[in-house]
């Protein structure tokens, strides 16, 4: 019946997911492999979809697995995005706990923050490099004697 089952020998897969019953009636050897009509098709897994000849045969890639013919089975088969890595901490905070003191709003409880303005200090120096996002400052030399 038709006269184009020689050139969808070469499909064998849309061979096997084209469904007479779903078509009303119409086998494929009717439908030329360039038609631009609707067809329902019925995939490996049992999903049915609609596409044309020339979709179905211009799918991507030239090895194809079972999955690959159907859109809802590639829409599973279809790589994952990674799960987002946690932030990164500030650069503030890495420097902080590399000199051993506590980083900016996370000092221990009962234990002073040197204040902005207290700058004589070397840690009163780094706390007000951190804040205004500078580099930390190496400590003061002691003065000659």
């Amino acid at each position: 019946v038709g006269s184009y089952r020689e050139a969808w020998a070469s499909y064998p897969v849309l061979v096997r997911q084209y469904r007479p019953e779903h078509n009303g009636g119409i086998v494929l050897s009717q439908i030329p492999p360039a038609a631009d009509v609707w067809l329902c098709w019925l995939c490996d897994a049992g999903h049915v979809f609609v596409a044309t000849p020339d979709e179905q045969r211009h799918r991507p890639g030239r090895e194809r697995r079972r999955s690959s013919w159907c859109p809802e089975c590639s829409e599973l088969a279809a790589p994952r995005a990674l799960p987002m890595r946690p932030p990164m901490a500030p650069a503030a905070a890495v420097r902080a706990q590399a000199e051993g003191m506590p980083a900016q709003g996370a000092s221990a409880p009962g234990q002073a923050r040197p204040a902005p303005g207290d700058a004589g200090t070397a840690s009163g120096q780094a706390w007000a490099a951190q804040t205004a996002g500078g580099a930390v400052p190496a400590a003061p030399s002691p003065p000659p004697r």
